[in-house]
């Protein structure tokens, strides 16, 4: 099938071109339709991990599923937040991959948290947890963190992924990373992060038991101070 790619920024700059005719595999992401530009233009590569991406005019996951026609716009950081990524997921994250891109050659500490899911919560058996989200109003908020991180310390770069749906035990569902120049900023930037996601952002966590399931956690009612 086919689908129509965008270009803006620096991505217009590399490919020369404002938009794109590919062709992709029934079933394909839109991250799949990302990788076309990629496999085209090879100097993107480096860029590809901190675009988000929008189908049909909406911001939309990399795991969204595309019908032929579509409309694959890819988004280049704004306001200078190039060093930054922001994500909201349905699939495995690679953490690996994530400590990677906060690498920074004035850097010398990089700080990670990941929360895994564990096999028990208050002596029941948990089989496995699952995440909602309001996603255009998390991202926001995301992004929100990311920029008051900034203005508090020095850093290098940061990455935030959250993951919704089904998250099965020993998997993660939230993974931060952030690089300074230091260590103490780094690891005052991770905890703040982290804190204030739980506080703040609008993502909703459910365990699942073998004899039934409960909401556990939520994010803060309207009011909560900064």
């Amino acid at each position: 099938m086919r689908v129509r790619l965008l270009f803006f920024a620096s991505w217009k700059d590399v490919t020369g071109v404002s938009e794109l005719e590919v062709e992709v595999p029934e079933g394909a992401s839109a991250d799949d339709a990302l990788r076309v530009a990629v496999e085209r233009w090879p100097a993107l590569e480096a860029q590809a991990s901190g675009v988000a991406l929008a189908v049909n005019e909406s911001y939309a996951g990399r795991d969204h599923r595309l019908a032929s026609g579509d409309e694959v716009a890819i988004v280049p950081p704004v306001s200078g937040g190039s060093d930054d990524q922001v994500e909201i997921v349905r699939g495995p994250i690679d953490m690996g991959a994530l400590v990677n891109a906060v690498v920074r050659p004035h850097c010398g500490a990089i700080c990670t948290f990941g929360g895994t899911t564990r096999d028990h919560h208050d002596g029941r058996r948990v089989l496995r947890l699952e995440y909602d989200a309001y996603e255009p109003m998390a991202r926001k908020e995301l992004w929100s963190l990311v920029s008051a991180a900034r203005a508090q310390w020095d850093l290098g770069a940061i990455v935030l992924v959250h993951r919704v749906g089904v998250v099965p035990v020993g998997e993660a569902s939230v993974f931060i990373a952030v690089s300074s120049p230091h260590r103490a900023e780094a690891f005052a930037a991770g905890r703040f992060l982290i804190d204030r996601l739980k506080q703040v952002v609008p993502i909703w966590k459910r365990e699942h038991y073998e004899d039934g399931s409960a909401w556990i956690e939520q994010c803060c009612v309207a009011g909560d101070g900064a």
